[in-house]
């Protein structure tokens, strides 16, 4: 008899807390549901016009969540040229000289070859110096001259041609020069911060920390026609333009320019720049990667989209044939490594060529997962002349028109934008809290449109459900 006294009475207290609950709540409709002398139907009624309102509420706020998820950011284009600087156009130069005939010279008498040895490896070395996926069945195929192929960019690196052009950019500003390894080969990087990654130095001393990366130059439209130039080339040559966070990539536009002539390429530049709003988001939500989030790649500490898809190339190099050309970085993290392709392998890669410079497979589909830049800059070739030069090829290059817009990438509807710039301190002080700003306001207005609900709904159920509770 107690304990069922005590049942009815914690069963009467905890009712009569629930239809306090439902009454004093500022949610449109709850409190009709308990209120007395209601027809069971109107209750019903009641209750049918609150689900209604949950399940449009949680069904639209799912929507918004899937769009906050998969496109938080917009990108928006800025017209106020005086107030940006531009990027100078970096570019990897590749000459077609590439072996040092003196060095040549003592390696074959160091190897002691005969005459006719000497002159097929002569061809041999200078085919391989120059070798892509495009000329890969041009190697000769009936010596291999008892060099495996994971020593063949060490021989091309001690055999190499010192390529130093002289270098200027007609300001106080001094152009970087680095030598790096490309799909094409050895070559020379200007204007760029992460050729270094690509050095054989760099490969050989087995490093994965970032090291100092030379500052780009940058110009504005106040400071003229700004130009870069290289003096002295000796050689014809091939040039690929870039981004200073970019490299040279096989599939991408390169031109090719004689030995003798003076080149003028005039270019435009397109960029995008990411605000430290949608730096916060993830990955997956911003659609994009800085330099620093490089965990998807096992052969480069730092990340751009080319870098992503010569990954991808050697992935599938070693899909189709089991091994990869000997211009990749040999050693991944964790010690990881693929075989360096012997003739067989370059010659099975050559045969391929189309498809591992486009990286499209009609029998083996490709999917490289690959995210563009943040941070990026594009440069397109206006123009360009060449004349006859009695000093030797020369290249000069630079932006004529200033860029009138740069695109900018942001959230949509920030707090800052929401409720102006008084919650602005706070916004910088919580960031990680505050990530989800656009998306609380979204679901608050729902929340509003749908049941009458706001910020003191919500208050009303903590307060009841903590201090009511247990007063």
């Amino acid at each position: 008899m107690v304990r069922d006294s005590l049942f009815r009475r914690l069963v009467q207290r905890s009712k009569r807390f629930v239809v306090n609950l439902l009454t004093t709540t500022s949610a449109h409709g709850i409190g009709h549901v308990v209120q007395e002398g209601l027809h069971f139907i109107e209750r019903i009624i009641w209750l049918s016009c609150i689900f209604i309102g949950v399940y449009g509420m949680v069904a639209l706020s799912q929507r918004i969540w899937n769009r906050f998820q998969t496109s938080p950011t917009v990108i928006s284009m800025d017209r106020n040229m005086y107030f940006w600087n531009t990027s100078f156009p970096s570019l990897t130069i590749c000459s077609h000289r590439r072996i040092d005939e003196d060095k040549l010279a003592d390696y074959i008498r160091m190897r002691g070859f005969d005459e006719d040895d000497a002159e097929q490896f002569r061809e041999f070395i200078v085919l391989l110096a120059n070798v892509t996926y495009t000329t890969f069945l041009d190697l000769p195929m009936y010596k291999t001259f008892g060099i495996a192929g994971y020593e063949y960019m060490e021989l091309l690196y001690n055999l190499s041609w010192s390529f130093q052009p002289q270098v200027n950019s007609g300001t106080a500003s001094v152009l970087s020069v680095q030598p790096t390894i490309t799909e094409l080969g050895l070559c020379l990087a200007v204007n760029s911060r992460i050729a270094v990654y690509n050095s054989y130095e760099y490969w050989q001393s087995r490093r994965w920390e970032r090291v100092h990366e030379p500052a780009p130059l940058v110009v504005h439209p106040l400071d003229g026609e700004v130009y870069g130039q290289l003096i002295k080339l000796e050689s014809s040559y091939e040039v690929f333009f870039h981004g200073s966070m970019e490299v040279a990539e096989i599939s991408k536009r390169q031109y090719s320019f004689q030995e003798s002539y003076y080149t003028t390429v005039e270019l435009l530049a397109l960029e995008i720049l990411t605000s430290s709003n949608a730096r916060e988001l993830s990955i997956s939500q911003r659609q994009c990667r800085f330099t620093h989030e490089d965990e998807m790649l096992l052969f480069s500490p730092v990340y751009s989209y080319n870098l992503c898809r010569i990954e991808c190339r050697m992935k599938f190099a070693f899909k189709l044939c089991g091994c990869v050309p000997h211009f990749y970085r040999p050693v991944g993290k964790g010690n990881f490594r693929y075989r360096i392709c012997d003739f067989e392998g370059l010659r099975c890669l050559g045969q391929r060529a189309d498809e591992m410079i486009t990286l499209r497979s009609k029998k083996n589909p490709i999917d490289c997962n690959c995210l563009p830049n943040c941070d990026d800059s594009n440069f397109f070739i206006q123009a360009y002349r060449s004349r006859e030069w009695f000093l030797g090829a020369n290249l000069q290059w630079g932006l004529t028109d200033y860029p009138k817009m740069q695109l900018n990438r942001d959230i949509i509807f920030g707090l800052s934008d929401v409720f102006g710039k008084m919650l602005q301190q706070f916004h910088n002080t919580f960031q990680s809290v505050l990530r989800f700003d656009s998306f609380s306001v979204y679901i608050g207005g729902l929340g509003g449109f749908f049941l009458g609900c706001s910020l003191i709904t919500f208050a009303e159920f903590v307060f009841f459900l903590t201090w009511r509770l247990f007063k």
